[in-house]
């Protein structure tokens, strides 16, 4: 199967799968919560996960044809991100 089709075909899967559990899960327990603990969950995951783009930034984790324009601003973003949702 082309490698296309296969990324094409996980996003797919992933997203159907984040909706699914979003929607059975998450959804009823944040619409009975306060607004402020709600909030607290929402914002949660970005704590941990916004630091990921600032392997944009480290040689050889990423091709060496990425763009400095892009990382640069991509990896620093994601760090500003989630130092503020700390």
């Amino acid at each position: 199967m082309d490698p296309r089709a296969l990324f094409g075909l996980s996003i797919a899967m992933n997203f159907t799968s984040a909706i699914v559990a979003a929607r059975l899960l998450v959804w009823p327990r944040l619409r009975r919560s306060p607004r402020s603990t709600a909030l607290i969950w929402l914002v949660a995951p970005h704590m941990f996960l916004r630091f990921i783009g600032l392997s944009f930034l480290i040689p050889g984790v990423v091709a060496p044809a990425l763009p400095a324009a892009f990382a640069a601003p991509a990896g620093f973003g994601d760090l500003a991100t989630g130092v503020l949702a700390i």
